[in-house]
């Protein structure tokens, strides 16, 4: 008898062991269910716009499990996109309340409460959140804050914040927005200040070089009269972004005429050919005419309008052959105004980031809000 109950003693202890595991397998779909039904009640609650009732029950079911945390997200986006702004703070500041929630979590719900707040006026808390996330080292913050700044215009809050944490900008985008909001830091400071070029001078410290700084700096010293520096400068600038040329072009010839070392703008052109739209081709032509090769520049440039159609290059190819045409220089020079007068209607700019034109250059584009995204146009009817 002793036998037989040592030998039932391991199937009970089997039976006992798959009985307890059915039964907590039971309890957590028991609990699941309990889940589901309370994330369904506030949905309902929700969606019907009974916000108090509806939250109360998502409170109950945070308390239960932080599992859902993502469903919440999900939830606050949508209320975000339909604009209801209120729901989407409620829930995010709701989320931020659970203190089980590990470190990713919060800093997520910390952006999008502030993506709340920008959308809802509320600059100053959006600042707050996104103050504390770029202090945390949390690079996701910096493209919302930079926008913040942009819009607010406080550009000497973008520098402080980069030079306390300037590691963190390493991308080209964060550095054209900062380069910027040194240049217009220095351009709002007072004209009898002098630090307005240490400013500029800094923009260029940053780790990926841009267009503004040069610009800047180019300009301020043709202001001063100081044509070495303004080449110097603006050689930098044609040479590290061609994007940029039409930009400088005109006032960088106008610095080697006062030196009276023209030839050397038109080296510099001819260097410039080969990744630069038509205006530089234009130039490489009047410095043709200048040498008396005048038939050399209409051919070069007919031979260029061939392989890159360009209304701009038209145009001058029409006063070049009205120069040379005496017996059909007004039909010609008609012609060319008629040109002239569409490629007027063109826009002179666009941005490479979103597509919006302009007859201005703006640096900061009206309409995505990206940095030195606005360029001189390209193609048929750019430059």
């Amino acid at each position: 008898m002793i036998e037989l109950l040592f030998l039932l003693l391991p199937v009970a202890a089997a039976y006992g062991y798959v009985m307890g595991k059915n039964s907590a397998k039971n309890q957590a779909h028991e609990q699941n269910r309990k889940i589901t039904s309370e994330y369904s009640k506030g949905l309902k609650f929700l969606l019907d716009r009974e916000e108090d009732q509806g939250l109360e029950h998502l409170i109950k079911l945070l308390e239960v499990s932080a599992d859902s945390v993502e469903h919440y997200l999900i939830l606050a986006t949508l209320f975000r996109k339909r604009g209801e702004l209120d729901r989407a703070i409620r829930i995010h500041e709701l989320l931020l309340k659970q203190p089980s929630l590990d470190t990713q979590v919060i800093q997520s719900c910390k952006l999008a409460l502030a993506e709340d707040y920008i959308m809802a006026g509320l600059l100053d808390s959006a600042e707050e959140h996104l103050v504390e996330l770029v202090k945390a080292d949390y690079e996701e913050a910096l493209t919302p804050i930079i926008q913040l700044y942009s819009q607010t215009r406080e550009w000497q809050k973008g520098v402080n914040m980069y030079e306390s944490h300037s590691d963190l900008f390493t991308e080209q985008v964060y550095c054209a927005a900062i380069a910027n909001f040194y240049c217009e830091a220095a351009l709002e400071r007072p004209a009898q200040d002098q630090c307005d070029t240490e400013y500029f001078e800094r923009a260029l410290k940053l780790p990926k070089t841009t267009i503004r700084p040069l610009f800047e700096l180019g300009h301020d010293a043709l202001g001063k009269e100081d044509n070495v520096k303004a080449i110097y400068y603006w050689r930098k600038l044609v040479s590290q972004f061609p994007c940029a040329i039409p930009l400088v072009l005109q006032d960088l010839q106008i610095c080697y005429q006062r030196l009276n070392i023209e030839h050397e703008f038109y080296t510099l052109v001819n260097d410039l050919l080969t990744a630069s739209g038509v205006l530089v081709k234009i130039k490489h032509c009047e410095g043709l005419m200048e040498a008396g090769n005048t038939e050399q520049a209409v051919e070069y440039l007919t031979d260029t309008l061939k392989r890159e159609p360009s209304i701009r290059g038209f145009s001058f190819l029409l006063k070049l052959l009205a120069q040379r045409q005496d017996k059909f220089q007004s039909v010609l020079n008609e012609v060319d105004n008629l040109v002239s007068a569409y490629v007027a209607t063109k826009p002179d700019y666009q941005c490479r980031n979103c597509g919006f034109t302009s007859h201005k250059l703006y640096w900061l584009c009206p309409s995505c809000k990206s940095w030195e995204s606005i360029l001189p146009s390209q193609g048929v009817d750019g430059y």
